[in-house]
Formats: structure tokens, C-alpha cells, sequence
């Protein structure tokens, strides 16, 4: 079975429509001493915006990095996080050694497993 190609678009080209939701991945390149790209996942959460980002590769994985802002929701009435906003607050909010023009966002996250590494 073939697996699905995941689909990735810059942080800077994404519209605001639709928004961020849970499971969104982002990648990019970090001049780090372990790793050199990361990648990290929008995760649902209970604080602030409902939202914020953990890291889903590498030496890092599994560390939260930022509850997102209550400011940071695209609307109140889903728990989703406004592109436009994530764009403008990104080197505050999650990396100020990268801006959004070097982000990469994967919408639909990664595939559905249809089997387990054995079968």
C-alpha cells in the first residue's frame, strides 16, 4: 500500500483561512548542536488558546515548548490558532532565530498507520 505524501506550505504562504488545528506540524532548521531540523506539533491543551507546540523529532521529543496565547485563536468558537497571528508572533512566541518565511506548516499532519512495523 502506498502511504500519502505529506504536503507541506510555508508558514508565509498559508491564508487565514483555514486556521491552525491540532496535529498542524511545523518544520524547520535550527543551528543546534544536536539536530539540525525539527519539527514540532500543535497540541491541544487546557491552558490559554487550547493550543500549543511540542517537539515531535529528534533529542527533544516530547518536551513542550509554548502554551499559545489566548490571543492566538482564530476565533472562540474553535480551538484552532489564526496562521496570520502565528506568522506575526513567531520569532516571540516559538524561535527568534528563525522567522516565518523559513517555517514549514503540514496541515493534515502525518498519515494514518495501516499496520504495525512487523506486518
Amino acid at each position: 500500500m502506498d502511504i500519502p505524501e505529506m504536503t507541506w506550505t510555508r508558514l508565509d504562504r498559508l491564508k487565514d483561512d483555514p486556521p491552525l488545528f491540532r496535529g498542524t506540524l511545523f518544520r524547520y532548521r535550527k543551528m543546534a548542536p544536536i539536530e539540525e531540523i525539527i519539527d514540532y506539533l500543535l497540541f491541544e491543551t487546557h491552558e490559554a488558546s487550547g493550543l500549543g507546540l511540542i517537539r515531535d523529532s529528534g533529542y527533544g521529543a516530547g518536551s513542550v515548548l509554548v502554551f499559545l496565547p489566548a490571543e492566538a485563536r482564530a476565533s472562540r468558537e474553535v480551538v484552532a490558532i489564526s496562521p496570520e497571528w502565528l506568522r506575526r508572533n513567531w520569532q516571540n512566541w516559538v524561535d527568534s532565530d528563525c522567522s516565518a518565511d523559513q517555517v514549514w506548516v503540514c496541515l493534515g499532519g502525518r498519515p494514518t498507520p495501516d499496520k504495525l512495523p512487523e506486518e
